[in-house]
């Protein structure tokens, strides 16, 4: 009896422990599942993580435009020293010349108006100077003036037409002849008023004109309307290629003082005025009349049936065609910085200057 009642007791504790350890399990598994909640908590954060590089990146994309920022500040560097730019890039001649000057050691030059912008030029690309500094720099004179100034010593070289008899018979008797270099070439040229019907004269009628056998428009298919012939001041380059071209040792007329002009401005001036519309007959530089001091109101003549232009001009089909000078004293040093420089005006890089200048080149 004793003996059941111990197996029974025993068997109540068996029972008893079983229904114990039920009842702990679902506490140990509990202990994995914040280990389940961590991956997926962990996995929101790089979902986080995503998000931030995309909130970034509009930042970053902001940063690459301000980054060439600073390249408009930089552009300036380059064009900084304004003196060296202008011949490198506006002046092909330049960069490759061998010759080169300081003002210092530049010739003394000077010259006729209409050479100046040529000699301005010249200044620009052996120099190297601005067109500012060129202008400042160059000073011209007229025809005449200048070739005193060589005959004296005021100058070293001079950019003119070929000289007048008074000139040269001046230059012998101060011991001095003239070596002259053809650089460039331009046309003589003959101008009327817009409102003239002519647009043409022959040599043979210009000089009919200026000797006063024709004295009036009707006479060469214009209008009944008497010449007025304006002429130059005496050894002015434009009266000296008159007198040399045209009228080749025939006598201009004797000018009344009214017709007789001082500057080549003011005779394209008189031929320009309306109250000379119909009457005025003048001549001029291609160059100067066709570049430098511009008045619509006149028109170039055909001469012998041939417009003046840079073609024809350049080929010598117009008649009243000619050579620009570069002109020295002759007893200038065989490597004297004038010499030297004439050289290089006969060269293609020295024509290109001429030819910035406004002249045709020698061909």
């Amino acid at each position: 009896m004793k003996k059941t009642i111990s197996f029974l007791l025993a068997a109540a504790m068996i029972l008893s422990l079983a229904a114990c350890g039920p009842a702990n399990d679902p506490v140990e598994t509990v202990a994995p599942a914040p280990a389940a909640t961590t991956p997926a908590e962990s996995t929101k954060a790089p979902a986080e993580t995503t998000a931030a590089p995309a909130e970034t990146t509009p930042p970053e994309t902001t940063a690459e435009p301000t980054t060439p920022a600073p390249t408009p500040a930089e552009t300036p560097v380059p064009t900084a020293p304004p003196e060296t730019v202008p011949p490198e890039t506006d002046y092909p001649y330049h960069p490759t010349t061998s010759l080169t000057f300081t003002k210092e050691t530049y010739p003394k030059v000077d010259g006729a108006t209409a050479m100046y912008p040529m000699s301005v030029e010249i200044a620009k690309a052996v120099i190297g100077l601005s067109e500012e500094e060129a202008e400042d720099f160059i000073k011209h004179h007229t025809t005449s003036k200048a070739y005193y100034n060589l005959i004296d010593g005021t100058c070293d070289l001079i950019f003119v037409s070929e000289p007048s008899d008074d000139i040269l018979n001046r230059a012998k008797e101060a011991g001095v002849t003239f070596d002259m270099v053809g650089i460039g070439r331009d046309g003589f040229v003959f101008v009327v008023n817009q409102d003239n019907p002519v647009d043409s004269l022959t040599l043979d009628e210009i000089v009919k004109i200026y000797t006063g056998q024709i004295t009036n428009w009707k006479e060469v298919g214009g209008e009944d309307v008497p010449i007025i012939a304006y002429q130059r001041e005496q050894n002015s380059g434009s009266q000296n290629l008159m007198e040399k071209m045209v009228m080749k040792g025939m006598p201009l007329m004797e000018a009344p003082a009214e017709y007789l002009i001082s500057s080549m401005d003011g005779l394209i001036d008189r031929v320009a005025a309306f109250e000379n519309s119909r009457a005025a007959l003048g001549y001029s530089i291609y160059l100067y009349a066709k570049d430098q001091y511009v008045k619509d109101s006149i028109k170039f003549l055909a001469i012998d049936g041939v417009y003046p232009t840079d073609d024809s001009i350049a080929d010598g089909s117009y008649p009243l065609s000619k050579i620009v000078y570069a002109i020295f004293r002759s007893d200038e040093p065989a490597d004297s910085p004038v010499r030297q420089l004439v050289e290089w005006l006969r060269t293609p890089e020295g024509q290109l200057a001429v030819e910035a200048g406004g002249y045709v080149g020698m061909k």
